[in-house]
């Protein structure tokens, strides 16, 4: 590893969406998100995250200053670091992922390097919708599902299902008013921390998910 590069940020929604942003900006790889609770309460969203990648330094620099500024303007950044030429022993921490577990060996953390690209023919976006409790969780999906033609790619619980992410794929117009009808049904049931539609997202960040058709 030439560099490791982390951004922590509150909410799984922004998570996802610095990682998208630094794999776009440069040359990187996304090795890993990991997640916390916040130790009191009052923050915008209760739940952090940090999301990790890996590169040249100019690149991993690069990357993580452009996810700052996304993350800053939401509200939500906590903090962001570079470690250039990062020690062996790093790898034990900086590879640990806390997304898929199922899909992704924590105890031979840098297997998922090699994870495949997944397929994305026909869609061009994804949204995503982070919701308080199940019940307002499950109401926004359906509302999602029935506005437009998207399918449910992601569901991310957290807090014991208190804290609850969907993620559905389609084309932009789908997803977008997918998303509309999503959060318009929630709200009523469950405050809405997070919402975003990333246009033709990365395979770095793709790869965590199980997006294949």
């Amino acid at each position: 590893m030439k560099a490791l590069g982390m951004i922590e940020v509150y909410s799984f929604t922004t998570a996802v969406t610095c990682a998208d942003i630094m794999a776009k900006t440069g040359n990187v790889r996304v090795i890993a998100f990991d997640r916390n609770r916040p130790f009191a309460k009052g923050f915008p969203v209760p739940l952090i995250m940090a999301a990790k990648i890996e590169g040249d330094v100019a690149d991993v620099r690069a990357s993580v200053e452009a996810a700052s500024v996304y993350a800053k303007e939401k509200g939500h950044y906590i903090v962001s670091h570079i470690i250039p030429n990062p020690g062996q022993d790093v790898d034990k921490m900086a590879y640990l992922n806390d997304i898929n577990r199922d899909k992704f060996n924590k105890k031979m953390p840098k297997t998922f390097r090699d994870v495949e690209t997944p397929s994305f023919t026909g869609d061009n976006a994804i949204a995503l919708l982070e919701v308080e409790g199940l019940v307002a969780s499950i109401d926004g999906l359906d509302a999602m599902l029935k506005a437009a033609d998207v399918r449910l790619v992601h569901t991310e619980k957290r807090l014991g299902g208190r804290l609850v992410t969907l993620i559905v794929a389609g084309k932009v117009d789908a997803v977008t008013s997918a998303l509309e009808h999503g959060e318009k049904a929630a709200e009523p049931l469950g405050k809405v921390y997070g919402t975003n539609i990333i246009a033709n997202p990365h395979p770095e960040v793709l790869k965590f998910f199980d997006i294949a058709k």
